[in-house]
């Protein structure tokens, strides 16, 4: 089956707003994962990243038409939802007889709604390569009933919508072929954070799957039961990429990279008595057992290592459910520094139970962790986490808003607790990163941590940035959706929402002039998501 895995646009500018400048479009590791397999079973398969080749909508529509393939499947994330249901739309509308698949977090845990209000013809829930090679396989064989498929939703011919059992996962992922990294675009073509990298050409790994914790804020599509790759795995492939792809750095996207310690110190012994030269950034469970562990992942060439906080007030780190305290959070980024390891630290403001004074405590609390890049975010409930089903507990969510509204770097809140407003999150956003990053202790961390010229041009270009940052005027009155439009539509009629100049087309796609698309559709016309990390790109 001939069959196109495509990542849909996104916009930096929606999705991190004003700090785009400091954002990234990373290579799609999922979809690659999912073509890999695909491969093993002699499918033909590519991969569009729409982001990496600067792909429109409309360019999008224009490719699947051109290549007619049997199946097209959309990797799908919630805040991009209104372009991924105007994208489906378009592409039934041209191209009637090609299957729509949608994977990933919004279609693992909103299949119904998805189905109900796009003209996407299967959901495939949670990790995708086993489901969808089945779907794929009854499909060939010209099935109609598809009520057997494990970690399937789809519409039956009827129009009613079955959602199938859950499918075990995948248990031993080192059975998994290797991602296939030659069907992305050339990894030199995607744009790294502008702090977090040393080296390219760069690639993002998953070395494992699940995540055992309990955070209400975050959705899991893998599950709570944690597979990992064995460390001889991991160096294989690390040994791949560098000789394959010439691969200098790579991010590894684990939700809980050190959980088994016992792993990570075998793969730090494993790279040094390989000698691979790969520089690599990873994160870390605020409670780590043993530090020596950072000092063994720093000979073996680790830089930067993150670990999620989220507060500095412990009753707010309690009512997240985060299963830790303040001073393994200490001990812990204490022996990232310690073993010469830059630290990067996640906050998030407005949490439940937040107030104006426990925000100043989470302000004060990321000063005295001695972080080199301090993020501060606000809390958004998605789709999947415990929060989105009982945020108004702890304050208002405006669930009217839209996915739209759901992005990572908002000016509108949509989530804000009882006692504080919009104004005053905002304010505290802005406060926290001035009082992080302006201050001497910060400049002394990163003006000793210089190595080469390359790192001066960098921290004067972040510099600038954060400048820019702290002097952008907000008005929370503003929605998105009301500043920009999207053109999609041969006719001159527009869609409204903030997507257009978010798809904004690369200086080197050759279809720059061809924007325009026999298809027109509007907002009032729900599309779909897809959610199983999948793009598009000939083999």
């Amino acid at each position: 089956m001939r069959i196109i895995l495509i990542n849909p646009p996104i916009s930096l500018d929606d999705v991190y707003g004003r700090f785009k400048k400091l954002a990234s479009f990373q290579p799609p590791v999922g979809l690659a994962s999912l073509a890999g397999y695909l491969l093993k079973y002699k499918h033909d398969v590519s991969i569009v990243d729409c982001n990496a080749i600067g792909f429109s909508v409309s360019d999008t529509v224009k490719y699947v038409q051109s290549e007619s393939p049997d199946m097209v499947g959309l990797y799908t994330l919630s805040y991009n939802y209104p372009v991924i249901e105007i994208l489906t739309r378009a592409i039934r509308q041209s191209s009637p007889k090609i299957k729509i698949v949608a994977g990933g977090p919004h279609a693992t845990f909103l299949p119904h709604q998805t189905l109900q209000e796009t003209p996407i013809d299967f959901c495939v829930m949670g990790e995708g390569e086993e489901t969808l090679l089945l779907l794929i396989q009854h499909l060939e064989d010209g099935a109609k009933e598809f009520s057997e498929i494990e970690g399937l939703a789809y519409k039956s011919l009827d129009g009613e919508i079955i959602i199938n059992s859950e499918r075990v996962r995948v248990k031993d992922l080192d059975e998994m072929p290797f991602p296939a990294i030659h069907l992305l675009p050339p990894l030199e073509t995607y744009k790294l954070y502008l702090l977090h990298h040393k080296r390219s050409p760069y690639m993002t790994v998953a070395s494992s799957r699940g995540c055992p914790y309990k955070c209400v804020f975050c959705e899991t599509p893998s599950g709570k039961i944690v597979r990992a790759h064995s460390p001889e795995y991991m160096v294989d492939y690390q040994m791949f990429l560098s000789k394959k792809f010439g691969v200098k750095e790579v991010m590894f996207l684990d939700d809980t990279f050190t959980i088994n310690e016992k792993r990570v110190f075998k793969f730090c012994d494993l790279m040094i008595k390989n000698n691979i030269d790969m520089t690599w950034y990873s994160n870390a469970h605020a409670n780590v057992r043993d530090l020596d562990l950072f000092k063994s992942m720093k000979a073996a060439g680790c830089w930067i290592v993150a670990v999620g906080i989220e507060s500095g007030n412990q009753e707010v780190i309690d009512l997240l459910d985060k299963g830790t305290t303040k001073e393994q959070m200490r001990l812990t980024c204490k022996g990232v520094r310690d073993a010469g390891i830059k630290l990067k630290t996640f906050f998030v403001l407005g949490n439940p139970g937040d107030t104006p004074s426990r925000i100043d405590e989470t302000i004060q609390f990321a000063k005295d962790l001695k972080p080199h890049f301090p993020v501060f975010s606000l809390m958004t409930p998605y789709p999947g986490a415990p929060l989105f089903e009982t945020a108004e507990k702890y304050g208002t969510f405006d669930r009217a808003a839209g996915f739209h509204k759901q992005i990572l770097a908002t000016n509108d809140p949509v989530f804000v607790p009882f006692g504080v407003t919009k104004k005053i999150l905002l304010q505290k956003q802005k406060e926290a990163f001035r009082k992080s990053y302006f201050s001497l202790g910060m400049i002394i961390r990163h003006l000793s941590g210089i190595e080469s010229f390359k790192d001066i041009k960098v921290l004067i270009k972040a510099f600038f940035a954060f400048f820019e940052v702290q002097f952008t005027h907000i008005n929370v009155q503003e929605s998105l959706t009301d500043e920009k439009e999207l053109n999609v539509c041969s006719k001159g009629e527009s869609s409204e929402i903030s997507v257009d100049n978010n798809l904004k087309k690369s200086k080197k796609n050759k279809l720059n002039k061809e924007k325009n698309v026999e298809i027109c559709f509007t907002l009032n016309q729900r599309p779909n998501e897809h959610e199983e990390r999948r793009i598009m790109a000939k083999e």
